[in-house]
């Protein structure tokens, strides 16, 4: 079932959010209190876009984005989206997806998702996104600094 975020739900995602992070092995060291802290801000920012995978009474995933006015309308942006690894290749992310977009179409009139992954483009989870119809920006590049770095050198 794909239903709105609770509170009680984010002691429950958030070692889901860690133990995926950590399988992951790309340089993410994410603690249960910082996936709290995480889950907690989306659950504080845009709550009504906030949504749970549950089977068997717990939640086992969820998926969030914010909404911000763009040229070409709202978007949807830094979306997350998880699905514990025992429930994977059920359907739960598209589930996920299916109602997320949804909504954020019939609240916000949303016309485009964007995020950021990681990974091998015919790998996990990049492949999975292609194969529901997602693809690399052509023009976009995620940056990131430190931002001592950046203050030393400016």
């Amino acid at each position: 079932m794909i239903r709105l975020v609770k509170l009680e739900d984010i002691k429950s995602l958030a070692p889901i959010y860690k133990s995926l992070y950590d399988d992951a092995d790309i340089g993410e060291f994410w603690s249960i209190e910082s996936a709290e802290k995480l889950l907690n801000y989306w659950y504080d920012k845009q709550q009504d876009l906030f949504f749970v995978a549950e089977e068997d009474g717990k939640a086992v995933g969820a998926v969030m984005s914010g909404v911000k006015p763009w040229f070409d309308g709202n978007r949807l942006i830094d979306t997350e989206i998880f699905v514990a690894k025992s429930y994977q290749n059920k359907h739960l992310g598209k589930e996920l997806y299916r109602k997320h977009l949804s909504e954020a179409q019939r609240i916000y009139n949303a016309k485009v998702i964007e995020f950021h992954t990681y990974g091998n483009e015919s790998e996990f989870p990049q492949n999975w996104y292609g194969r529901i119809g997602f693809k690399k920006d052509k023009e976009l590049v995620i940056m990131n600094a430190n931002i001592e770095e950046v203050l030393k050198k400016i």
